[in-house]
């Protein structure tokens, strides 16, 4: 009995765990196919298109300043930043107010390419290219170098505002 027992047992344990293995793969196909649709990216492009314009022109606005009127900088981008992003543009801002008049300072950012990594109804996350010439007043003395981060971009009345800044420094 024990002779016809255990290639019974074992054909049953095959016939569970094939069946489970055939489960699994169906579900994990499932998975993929439901965040593959969740993600608009790359299937809306007139989405895409409205959150690259908008967040490209945001950006151009908010890292572009001059020494003489920092202020209006500031105040153009609480319109176009929203929670956690305000509190991160005002850490790296405050050094720009305090440096930009010192070393009289025209800073203009130009967004040079953008990617937008997931879009999904009112949320979206970018990847950003920038180029930036820094320009001391009175020197003719400029500089250009390039800036890569991310953001996180939520609709705000049809207008996308960033509401995450990633610029890859900090750890995690």
């Amino acid at each position: 009995m024990n002779r016809l027992l255990r290639p019974a047992v074992l054909g049953v344990a095959t016939v569970i765990f094939g069946g489970f293995g055939v489960w699994a793969t169906v579900a994990a196909h499932g998975l993929r196919a439901a965040a593959a649709t969740a993600n608009t990216a790359l299937v809306d492009r007139p989405a895409t298109a409205s959150v690259e314009h908008d967040i490209t022109s945001a950006i151009d606005t908010i890292f572009s300043y001059s020494y003489a009127d920092v202020a209006k900088t500031r105040k153009a981008a609480q319109a176009l930043l929203t929670g956690a992003a305000i509190k991160q543009y005002d850490q790296l801002f405050a050094l720009v107010e305090q440096q930009a008049p010192k070393e009289k300072l025209v800073v203009v950012t130009k967004v040079t390419r953008t990617g937008v990594e997931l879009l999904t109804g009112g949320r979206s996350r970018i990847l950003v290219f920038a180029n930036q010439q820094d320009t001391r007043a009175g020197t003719g003395q400029a500089s250009y170098s390039g800036a890569m981060f991310a953001v996180t971009a939520v609709n705000r009345g049809g207008r996308w505002r960033i509401s995450n800044i990633n610029t890859f420094t900090s750890p995690g």
